[in-house]
């Protein structure tokens, strides 16, 4: 046997043995079991909320927030402001269709009444915070393309790293964001740090999970902590969830504007 006919075979043995990639899912399969493992019937959680600005001054603000998800995988969502004084009663409620545009509003109790969030401004800051609208959309894999990109370790845990770019004319419309980088990790399929790029590029906000968990009597596991970051500015709004409660029978009356306004 010739030196050449040799190395044929001995390339050909190593990658019967050592094939390239062949344990990592393709990025679309990431966000599937991403996705699986984010769905519940419905889900609750109690969280404090510090908004950290670049100068140290800190504001914290106490939240709860409810979901609930139909057979559609379409969610309705309702976050709502306990305290302080200055923004107790705010609330913001979603509802996602799967054949039409989603709604959103918001009830300012300063004001007395509730203002839809068109799709044009889902890009802005969510009541003061580092988070906007979208950031609370759930993620729809349909309006995406997700592409593997490599493993790597984050925080002591095995992830994979998957580019999501929209795809969608309605989500290229209304998104901020150009492209996104999500960490999943590879034992809970949950997404442990998320780099959101402007259109042009441009890395503009980081979101960070930590402390993740199983949910009790549940096989979910929920971050107890997230930190998201304003790149540009330095200032970031931390989460600290607690009380997670996940398929406890949430009433469908609470996803109402009726309820959105009255809180009751």
């Amino acid at each position: 046997m010739n030196l050449v006919r040799l190395a044929i075979l001995l390339v050909g043995i190593v990658f019967i043995l050592f094939p390239l990639n062949s344990q990592d899912p393709t990025g679309r399969e990431i966000m599937e079991k991403y996705k699986e493992q984010e769905l519940t019937n419905d889900e609750s959680a109690e969280i404090h909320m510090k908004l950290i600005r670049s100068g140290g001054r800190v504001r914290e603000r106490e939240v709860r927030m409810i979901s609930k998800t139909d057979e559609e995988e379409n969610r309705k969502l309702l976050i709502r402001f306990l305290s302080p004084a200055d923004v107790a009663g705010t609330g913001f409620l979603s509802i996602e269709y799967s054949d039409r545009d989603d709604d959103n509003w918001l009830y300012l109790p300063a004001l007395r009444r509730v203002r839809r969030i068109a799709s044009q401004d889902k890009t802005d800051s969510f009541v003061g915070t580092d988070f906007t609208y979208e950031d609370f959309d759930s993620e729809d894999l349909d309006a995406y393309d997700y592409t593997f990109v490599e493993t790597e370790t984050i925080n002591d845990t095995e992830t994979w790293k998957v580019e999501a770019i929209p795809t969608d004319p309605e989500k290229i419309e209304e998104t901020a964001y150009g492209k996104r980088e999500l960490w999943v990790s590879k034992e809970h399929a949950v997404v442990v740090r998320a780099k959101h790029y402007d259109t042009d590029d441009v890395l503009i906000k980081e979101l960070r999970s930590y402390d993740i968990r199983q949910v009790p009597g549940t096989e979910t596991w929920r971050p107890y902590r997230m930190v998201m970051e304003d790149v540009e500015s330095g200032n970031r709004t931390e989460l600290e969830l607690t009380d997670i409660e996940i398929d406890q029978g949430i009433p469908d009356d609470y996803f109402t504007q009726r309820y959105l306004q009255r809180g009751r």
